[in-house]
């Protein structure tokens, strides 16, 4: 983790973790509310979907990283442990099923321990982070079907955008043909993307890239997750390169 939450929002590793449960339970209680209010409203970074799928979607996530936090398995969950699908028209009774799930699941998991993931960081440590930013990105898709203003934590988002970088793209079988320096505006946050020697190599640093893109920590976000565009960034160098790597985030 190159931009770690922890130095921002508490002293200790507890404090931090209690932040993320905190945030959590309400991002995750303003999404229900939210889509509830219209359940077939259309969510625009998932075209394919309406509020109704959002909440689905909820429901399978939120048991699932809550049967992380249980068992600890060594790869996914049986899918038999998941519970089935909501009966169309149960979809905001079971998210706020499932959510609670999580939080009980999540309150239990000490940080530190030792658990597969499908990320760089193989401990709890990466779920903790990972249901705390998944419920975020989804409260923001439930109001952008709203079309309500979001608001976001900037040291919440830069490490949103940390998670995507250092997570997940030395993971990803693309190979973009230059490298990449993204810069936070608002705040201490600067990586650098670059292939070497076939595989991804992210660096957490200020350097020169092929190509460059300039935000806040909220606009980097929601640009690196596919929830806005890169207009709303002040870029340098070849746009499609830019859009390469941000592709392999998501």
């Amino acid at each position: 983790m190159c931009f770690p939450i922890l130095a921002v929002v508490g002293q200790t590793e507890q404090m931090d973790t209690s932040y993320r449960h905190e945030r959590v339970r309400v991002d995750g209680e303003r999404l229900i509310d939210v889509a509830a209010s219209n359940l077939s409203a259309a969510v625009p970074s998932c075209p394919e979907w309406t509020n109704t799928e959002l909440l689905t979607h909820m429901v399978r996530v939120w048991h699932m990283l809550a049967l992380f936090a249980e068992h600890q398995p060594q790869g996914f969950p049986d899918r038999e442990l998941f519970p089935a699908k909501p009966e169309p028209g149960e979809e905001v009774a079971a998210a706020r099923v499932a959510l609670q799930h999580a939080l009980e699941a999540f309150a239990a998991l000490p940080t530190g321990v030792e658990m597969w993931s499908w990320a760089q960081t193989q401990s709890s440590d990466y779920f903790h982070r990972r249901i705390h930013l998944e419920t975020l990105v989804h409260r923001i898709d439930a109001e952008q079907a709203a079309g309500l203003a979001s608001e976001i934590d900037p040291e919440e988002a830069a490490d949103a955008v940390d998670e995507r970088f250092v997570e997940f793209l030395p993971l990803r079988e693309g190979r973009p043909a230059g490298s990449l320096h993204v810069h936070r505006t608002d705040g201490a946050g600067e990586w650098t993307m670059q292939v070497r020697d076939d595989s991804i190599v992210v660096a957490c640093d200020h350097a020169k890239g092929d190509a460059a893109a300039r935000g806040s920590a909220a606009e980097l976000m929601l640009a690196v997750w596919g929830r806005a565009g890169l207009e709303q960034l002040e870029t340098f160098g070849d746009s499609a390169l830019i859009e390469e790597w941000f592709a392999l985030t998501r």
